[in-house]
């Protein structure tokens, strides 16, 4: 752990904020967030570094809550966590902007929102499901599916083309990772 964080738990019990008992808990918890906030600073980053912090945004709108929904690849450590992730979101970013043909995009739309609906949600090691979770997160998969289809089409239908592009990348960069796991 980093030892300002170490600190700031510390700090947390001897004002007596905390209890000892929670701090293990408040630690992880610290530790998360910091390393939440490394990925963000990156991934806004990589996504400057291509000039492209909107599209970032709009696909990340699509493709957090799909991925925390409907599972997907998960690293085994930390540092692969981070260069998987990073390297992903520079492809996606790529593959956001690359001229493809129509017919596979929508094609690609296709066969991940099968993936995702059939597949979702993926259970890994870190996080085992028990019935009711599946049920609930496969609920929740798929209707946030639902959402961000209804809402590529209307974006298609009122010829926001490129937003709808963006819309549909999340999807797509969703399924790819239930794919992987």
């Amino acid at each position: 752990m980093i030892r300002w964080e170490e600190t700031f738990v510390e700090k947390l019990v001897s004002n007596e904020i905390i209890n000892e008992k929670e701090a293990d808990l408040y630690k992880f918890g610290t530790e998360c967030l910091v390393l939440k906030l490394i990925h963000c600073i990156s991934y806004l980053c990589i996504a400057a570094c291509f000039q492209m912090v909107p599209e970032l945004i709009v696909i990340g709108c699509v493709l957090i809550p799909l991925r925390r929904n409907a599972g997907g690849y998960h690293a085994k450590t930390k540092t692969g966590c981070y260069i998987f992730s990073c390297c992903y979101i520079a492809v996606i970013l790529f593959l956001s902007k690359a001229q493809i043909n129509q017919v596979l995009w929508w094609g690609a739309l296709a066969l991940s929102d099968a993936v995702i609906f059939i597949k979702s949600p993926a259970d890994n090691e870190n996080k085992r499901l028990d019935e009711e979770e599946l049920v609930h997160y496969r609920k929740k998969a798929r209707l946030i599916l639902f959402i961000a289809n209804a809402g590529c089409l209307v974006l298609y239908a009122v010829h926001f083309y490129y937003i709808g592009n963006l819309v549909r990348c999340g999807i797509i960069a969703a399924a790819f990772l239930l794919v992987l796991s």
